[in-house]
């Protein structure tokens, strides 16, 4: 009998690629979130601060709603960036009753070190593979993703609707 530990998975069975998505999926975030510590950020700040630098001036909901993060989770995230001094709260002109979110000069630096982590990142993990192999891999996953409801805007973590 194989041992359990080094039995492959059988990629014809169809399970096999989405328990390697998974396996690949947990390593590559957690080296992911390992260069991004020496920064004092985690996965999801940087993918906050993208977000906000895309979509600067629009209320905390709609950015929320854009990275399908519930109103609770939302606000705790933009308190932890706004205490680190990467965003601000302004009240928003259109609407009293709600803030229009900014990054801070500080915010956009962090963000500028964090997008290099990424790119080296990036590197690394498709080191073996050709552009042209990288974009069909890319292009592939981005399908996989639509199909299951999740955006390139969205922030890592469970599909939407299993929040």
């Amino acid at each position: 009998m194989a041992d359990p530990g080094t039995t492959r998975h059988d990629p014809a069975s169809g399970g096999g690629f989405a328990y390697l998505l998974v396996q690949l999926g947990f390593h590559v975030a957690g080296k992911f979130a390992e260069r991004l510590a020496p920064l004092g950020l985690e996965p999801r700040h940087f993918g906050m601060l993208t977000r906000l630098a895309a979509n600067e001036g629009r209320s905390q909901q709609a950015i929320g709603e854009l990275m399908g993060l519930n109103p609770t989770r939302m606000v705790f995230l933009v308190d932890e960036l706004e205490q680190r001094g990467l965003v601000e709260r302004r009240r928003n002109p259109a609407d009293r009753r709600s803030y229009a979110l900014y990054l801070t000069d500080q915010g956009r630096a962090k963000l500028r070190e964090a997008q290099q982590a990424s790119a080296s990142h990036a590197g690394q993990v498709g080191a073996s593979l050709t552009a042209a192999q990288r974009k069909q891999l890319t292009d592939l996953l981005r399908r996989l993703a639509d199909e299951q409801g999740i955006t390139e805007a969205s922030l890592p973590g469970p599909p939407p609707g299993a929040r």
